[in-house]
């Protein structure tokens, strides 16, 4: 089989792996459990189990949103070499909650945080090549920033950490000038990781005929995933006021992996006693996607302001974004 030929089917067959959803991993750890008591507890198990998959889930969906969150523009052309953009950016969407909340069990609902914020800071760069092609790359270390735990409720802590490595080659069919529209058609890839911590104590669970007290849970919940698609911008030039409308196509693979750890004394019929329940649940990231951006931005000399707004329209996720650049 030629060269060319095998390195293809090994590429699908890496997509198609990373596509896939992984088993779950879940172990009861309280010992002595046995009988109706065993069964009763891995009841409880089952219900964590769901927390975690639909955790993995909607906060997966809105980290993957929330990554194309951070670098507004509405002039894409920059003009021809040696022109530069140099900027920061950032913005945020949010989990469905109410929808994780609607899945999981009314006896651990308490374990549901109250937001699900996710968040994306990048620093941004462009370079004009032509007066029809320029190249626009964004960029932010994977480095933990500590939650405010208001976010989540008391007696909890929080932690997160997000890369994103995104390349967006841009052609402008129509360079656009004063009241007159611009239209630029673009490629991307991009490359998301990460992961949150939540850690939540003093808790209390009651469900059947389980009793769980002194209930510490950690959650964390992990994200890779590779993203290419085309997209579509038209702009229109008011001088100083440059309002925009684009349409973005994408194709990602990858997943999201959510670990969560529950300690705590548990009493269910005849047996007492003090151990944890530890559950891994894997899903797959969404293959397709495609969104509906609109925004403006302000131009003060050499200082660009920019705002705008995304929706992803296969999930319904809305987010928003604001940065700031040097263009000269």
């Amino acid at each position: 089989m030629p060269i060319m030929y095998q390195g293809l089917i090994r590429g699908f067959a890496l997509i198609v792996a990373l596509a896939a959803v992984l088993p779950a991993h879940a172990t009861v750890n309280f010992s002595g459990l046995t009988g109706v008591e065993l069964e009763q507890a891995q009841a409880l198990d089952a219900k964590y189990s769901q927390f975690a998959q639909s955790f993995s889930r909607y906060y997966g969906d809105a980290m993957a949103f929330s990554s194309h969150l951070s670098a507004p523009i509405a002039r894409d052309n920059l003009g021809k070499f040696p022109s530069l953009y140099v900027g920061i950016g950032m913005g945020a969407s949010f989990g469905k909650v109410n929808a994780m909340k609607s899945e999981v069990d009314s006896s651990i609902q308490s374990s549901v945080p109250s937001y699900l914020a996710a968040p994306n800071i990048s620093f941004n760069f462009g370079m004009g090549i032509t007066r029809k092609w320029d190249l626009r790359f964004s960029f932010f270390p994977n480095v933990p920033i500590a939650l405010s735990s208001g976010a989540f409720g008391s007696n909890t802590s929080a932690e997160i950490k997000f890369g994103t490595y995104r390349a967006r080659m841009g052609y402008h069919l129509v360079e656009g000038g004063f009241l007159k529209p611009g239209v630029t058609i673009a490629g991307f890839a991009s490359y998301t990781t990460g992961a949150l911590s939540v850690t939540q104590t003093g808790q209390s669970v009651t469900s059947g005929s389980v009793s769980l007290t002194n209930v510490s849970s950690s959650i964390a919940t992990n994200w890779q995933y590779l993203g290419v698609g085309p997209e579509a911008r038209v702009w229109y030039d008011l001088m100083f006021f440059h309002p925009f409308i684009g349409y973005s196509l994408g194709l990602q693979v990858g997943q999201y992996t959510t670990g969560l750890n529950i300690t705590g004394d548990m009493v269910v019929g005849g047996y007492s006693g003090n151990g944890s329940i530890v559950i891994s649940e894997r899903q797959a990231a969404r293959l397709l996607s495609h969104r509906l951006m609109l925004g403006f931005e302000i131009s003060l000399f050499l200082v660009e302001i920019g705002v705008e707004a995304q929706v992803d329209m296969v999930n319904g996720l809305v987010g928003a974004a604001f940065g700031t650049a040097f263009r000269f």
